[in-house]
């Protein structure tokens, strides 16, 4: 792990970082390929739907 104020030595010329911080401190660094989205479940769900997906709980009795 190291220090919030450390991250910029960790962050590439080009592209997409995901860090994950546990206590305060980067506890990983990851580099996004062009293929990968980070997102919320809620986002996900209303790009599924704006696809025209439905998205609902299996033991939906209204399903």
């Amino acid at each position: 792990m190291f220090d919030k104020t450390e991250a910029g030595r960790h962050i590439p010329e080009n592209g997409r970082v995901l860090f994950t911080c546990k206590n305060g401190k980067i506890a990983s660094v990851r580099i996004l390929y062009d293929d990968e989205y980070v997102a919320s479940l809620k986002v996900l769900i209303d790009l599924a739907s704006m696809a025209g997906y439905r998205v609902i709980l299996e033991d939906d009795p209204e399903s």
